[in-house]
Formats: structure tokens, sequence, C-alpha cells
């Protein structure tokens, strides 16, 4: 039987095909019963993304759209730059990481490069990074002690990062340590997902290729779902956000063992 946020994700994309979807139908398809799917119809519907009929539901305004690059650069700015200097805490001499492409893991990649520039770098470098983001590769290209690996693929002009099987498959042959991932939504019973279908399989092959998976995202994304699912919690290590982070999301992580961790202001 799939999980609830596979489930979840298929009924999003059956309406896709065909606007409009039927409860009985889908207990039938995913052989549960007709509470669990009204639980998952309230739940998307809570999120926007589909709108309740009766004996079933159909499509509905999507969440928020994704902003471009710049007008994401500008939002909650402080709230990146403290989620990335808590982010920057936990890389260790010698880590291979990856580094999504995103706001906050563009302010990571910033703080990464002034640290490995300082005269005692010895306490954070060497360093191997892999990136899809072309604003992060021309943050660290120019950087010492930095081995640079970038994904091929296409480019997403809204995100300014590469994309599609050819990015995917830049993954191959690698283990890295640690995954730094920014996400457009994060829901205890849907996982993390994103606005793209192409980011998100590729998100999911970064997780795959990852020791440990560590999310960074500020208090606006939690309880949001979009469209095209990441993957569930199970997968995800440590989330790091700042203090408008709701209680009760926090504490849902910790219960399904992710650890939460609340930057300071700086």
């Amino acid at each position: 039987m799939l999980n609830s946020g596979v489930r979840r994700e298929q009924i999003l994309q059956a309406l896709e095909m065909q606007d409009k979807v039927r409860v009985n139908r889908l207990a039938q398809r995913f052989g549960v019963s007709t509470v669990t799917i009204r639980g998952d119809l309230r739940l998307l519907a809570e999120a926007g993304l589909v709108q309740r009929q009766h004996g079933g539901a159909c499509t509905a305004r999507r969440a928020p759209p994704e902003l471009p690059l710049e007008e994401k650069r500008a939002q909650h700015r402080e709230r990146k730059h403290s989620i990335a200097s808590r982010a920057l805490t936990l890389v260790q001499p010698g880590d291979k990481l990856i580094l999504d492409a995103g706001s906050t893991t563009l302010q990571l990649a910033r703080k990464l490069a002034r640290a490995v520039a300082q005269p005692d770098a010895a306490v954070m470098a060497p360093l191997s990074i892999f990136t899809n983001s072309l604003p992060i590769a021309n943050e660290l290209g120019s950087v010492q002690d930095i081995e640079l690996l970038l994904s091929g693929g296409t480019l997403r002009k809204a995100s300014q990062s590469l994309q599609g099987p050819q990015a995917e498959a830049g993954l191959d042959g690698y283990v890295f340590d640690k995954l730094f991932l920014g996400v457009d939504g994060c829901d205890p019973e849907f996982g993390l997902s994103t606005h793209d279908e192409a980011e998100a399989r590729l998100n999911a092959r970064m997780t795959a290729q990852a020791r440990q998976v560590i999310v960074l995202t500020d208090g606006s994304k939690f309880g949001r779902i979009c469209l095209h699912r990441i993957c569930d919690l199970e997968r995800v290590d440590i989330v790091v956000s700042d203090a408008s982070m709701p209680p009760a999301m926090r504490t849902a992580l910790t219960q399904r063992g992710v650890q939460v961790l609340i930057a300071e202001e700086e």
C-alpha cells in the first residue's frame, strides 16, 4: 500500500489529467477506505490545491505561484541570512556537499566562500561542492580549497538552475556527506514539495545521493503543499529554520524524528 504522501501526490496527478476525481473510485484505486480518501482531499483542500465537491473534488488554485529568483532573494532576507549562518556550523572540513538551487542556499554559499577565504580556513577547508545553481557556482567558482562540481542539464530561467536527465545523471557515482536543500513546501503528512516537476525529480535524486539531508527554510513554507512532491519526512535528518516556524510544526517534525534547529537573529 502506498504511503499517504505518495497517494496524495497521485491524487493531484489524477486531477491534472481529468480535472475531477470521485471518492469511491479513488478508494478502489488505492485500496483504502473512503474515510481515508476524504481525509486526503480535506488536507489538499486546506492547502488550496483542490476544491471539495459532493462525492469528490475538482481542481483549484495551486499553492502560491513561484517567484522569480530576484524576488525570492528579497523575501525574508534577514531570516535567510540567519538560517544560512546556522547551517554553516554544520559543515565540517573535508565535507562533500550538495547545495541545491535556492535563495537560502545561495546565502550559505556566500558564507562558505568567506569562511574558506579566512586565514584560519583550515577549520573549514577543503570542501567539495556539487550544485545545479548558476548563481552558487558563480560565488564558489574562484574560491581556492573548494572543488566545485557543476551539473549539466537544461537551464530553468526562473531559478537560474540546471535540471533534467543530464543534471540527474551528473550525480551518478557520487556519495555526498550532506545535502542542503531549499523547498517551496514542507508539510508533516505530504512531506517536501516544490513547484516544478523536473526540480522535484532532481531534488529527490539529491536526497538519495546524500548521507544526511538538511532542509533550509523559513517559517512561511511550513504547512504549504506544492504540486510536485520531493520526498517524505522520513528522508530528512535536520530542518534549519527561524523563530517564525509554527510551534505545532516543530512538534510534528520532532515526533517524526527530524532534528529542528532554530537560527538566532543576526
